[in-house]
């Protein structure tokens, strides 16, 4: 009679068996092992009690409840959807959000498409340069377009000084100045890149031939680009589309400081306020939401994947690409490019940088230009506020931005590494698929979505681990473990490239498995592991959305920085704040760059 192994041996037998190879412990498959039960612990778990929290009764709303903390309940769902201020705390903000980020991913897409279709597909001059130009957007903190739009267009609805067009005599409205048509601007220059990288990168593959080949058979330019171009970039639009929109569902900073002041709530921002007026329950709701729309564009995504053989546009044969000739709209066509990227690079920059230097921006007299914002020992417009290059207090926060993204960074990219060596090197093996889609999971949850999960279970203490909130070891662990999805699928696709033979070699010559990795594997992945840290260091940076829900007073970084100054109505600051960011950010863009020799639109300007 046969037995089944699973009848035969106990769990604990079957993990003992799997790691064993040829009499000897597998030390790949170990530390498979150990990496997923860390990164259960990190992703599975945290994402686990945000559902669990959003069924239990909290400590504060036991008496109310009438039931024991922690028994089952689905009041919180009640107020949420059904109660009399569920439109207030979920249904209109849920609207809000889908409409804004509807919105935003068509004017991306749409943004996106013509800047890369005239940068690949024609003969416009200064390609490179404009490629290069279009990514500077998405290098900025996602809230710096909002922060120089009430630079330029802040009314007296909210308080401190007005904006510059209202001091120079123009009369803003609040639709103008606040709520959705400012916040879907703002993000579409923010979040266009994106869509310009995907396409510009798809526009690169596509062979001119078949544009030809159309225009021989008797079809128009409207023509061709509807009925071939259109159709064979449908993988690149639907990639674009479903990116944007997870983005911008997830985002915080922008609806904050242009929707507060006119009430105008999304999803991001009323998990914030019912985080502030201590509703934890409904905090979990809202985030269990944002996470069950992060999963259905994921589902989205893998569906649209399966569809993508359908549009395969190199094949085995040579490609030819010859741009378009512009001709005489070719000097138009430059300077409308150049035009359009002045204002979303050079306009907003200048703005927030000259109202630094401003006690009234938009007064263009002698007497209002000052340094004060910068260096004074107490600003005159609010007492016991020192300038921002004599506050002790940046520097002390500065430090903790880059302890917490760089320490994180290093975690993250000697975390994914780890992650992408064995699931290559264990791809028989269910444990393989186990951590990469594990690994993935952090991208389908929003930033402010995962810092509640993070807050919910590190909240108290849980068996030996101790209490997090409100330490920095809370702050680096979120950082990197939001953004491992970016370091492992970099490491694995470089880890996919590198065969088994050095290895092998280097065990028939005696050397463990410490040695095969500090001596091969890592040498060999050196410049996609450095590649990793810096992108994750980057992003840390200038990330509001996460760690607006860990920061508490005394533990700040430089964006809830920004942000408390905004709040407390002290725009040159919190704009001074914004361009200490950019500049470590484009800093460390070029380093890296020089580094490793990259770029993010290398290739798509020629």
């Amino acid at each position: 009679m046969k037995i089944h192994l699973r009848e035969r041996f106990s769990s604990h037998e079957r993990i003992h068996m799997l790691i064993k190879k040829k009499g000897s412990i597998n030390p790949t498959m170990v530390l498979g092992l150990i990496l997923a039960l860390i990164l259960t612990y990190l992703i599975a778990i945290p994402v686990f009690m945000l559902i669990t929290e959003s069924v239990q009764v909290h400590s504060i709303d036991v008496s109310y409840f009438q039931q024991n903390e922690g028994a089952f309940t689905l009041r919180y769902f009640q107020r949420a959807l059904a109660s009399k201020v569920s439109s207030v705390l979920f249904l209109s903000p849920l609207v809000n959000t889908l409409v804004i980020a509807t919105c935003i991913t068509l004017c991306t897409t749409i943004v996106g498409y013509i800047l890369a279709w005239i940068i690949t597909r024609t003969d416009i001059r200064f390609k490179k340069l404009f490629a290069t130009l279009a990514v500077v957007p998405f290098m900025l903190p996602s809230w710096s377009y909002a922060a120089a739009w009430i630079t330029l267009f802040k009314n007296r609805r909210q308080a401190g000084a007005p904006g510059i067009l209202e001091v120079m005599g123009f009369t803003i409205p609040d639709a103008l100045a606040y709520g959705p048509i400012p916040i879907i601007i703002c993000l579409t220059m923010h979040y266009f890149p994106l869509a310009f990288l995907m396409f510009g990168n798809a526009f690169q593959r596509i062979d001119s031939q078949m544009e030809e080949s159309a225009q021989i058979l008797g079809a128009n330019k409207l023509q061709t680009a509807i009925h071939i171009l259109l159709p064979v970039m449908k993988p690149a639009i639907m990639s674009t589309i479903l990116l944007t929109f997870a983005r911008t569902v997830g985002t915080f900073g922008t609806p904050y400081t242009l929707g507060r002041p006119v009430r105008f709530n999304t999803l991001s921002t009323s998990l914030y306020f019912t985080y502030q007026s201590g509703e934890p329950g409904v905090m979990a709701v809202i985030a269990l939401a944002m996470l069950i729309i992060g999963a259905l564009l994921v589902a989205l995504d893998v569906f649209v994947l399966r569809e993508y053989k359908r549009y395969v546009t190199m094949g085995g044969k040579g490609q030819m690409s010859r741009p378009f000739t512009l001709g005489p709209v070719q000097l138009p066509m430059n300077l409308l490019v150049g035009l359009f990227l002045f204002v979303v690079i050079v306009l907003p920059l200048g703005v927030l940088a000259l109202s630094t230097f401003m006690v009234t921006p938009g007064w263009f007299v002698r007497d209002n230009f000052t340094l004060q914002f910068w260096f004074a020992e107490e600003t005159k417009v609010r007492e016991a506020v020192p300038g921002l290059l004599r506050d002790p207090t940046l520097l002390s926060v500065a430090w903790t931005s880059i302890k917490v993204a760089g320490i994180g960074a290093l975690i993250c990219g000697t975390l994914g590494t780890l992650v992408g060596y064995a699931v290559v090197r264990l791809q028989q093996y269910r444990l393989s698929k186990y951590l990469r889609h594990l690994s993935f999971l952090p991208y389908l949850v929003p930033g402010i979505g995962f810092g509640a999960a993070y807050l919910v279970l590190f909240a108290t203490g849980r068996g030996p681990i101790p209490a997090l909130y409100g330490t920095l070891l809370l702050m680096i662990l979120a950082m990197s473990v939001m953004y491992l999805p970016l370091t492992t699928r970099s490491a694995i696709s470089s880890m996919a490239q590198m065969g088994a033979e050095p290895e092998e070699a280097a065990m028939i010559l005696g050397a463990g498995w410490f040695t095969r990795m500090f001596k091969i594997v890592i040498p060999i992945q050196k410049r996609s592991l450095f590649s990793g840290i810096l992108l994750a260091f980057i992003q840390g940076m200038k990330e509001l959305s996460l760690v607006i829900m860990l920061a508490v007073p005394g533990l700040e970084v430089l964006t809830t920085l920004s942000i408390r100054y905004t709040d407390n109505a002290l725009m040159q600051m919190s704009n001074g704040v914004i361009l200490i960011i950019a500049f470590v950010t484009f800093l460390l863009t070029a380093v890296s760059q020089r580094l490793t020799k990259t770029s993010l639109a290398q290739g798509i300007g020629g």
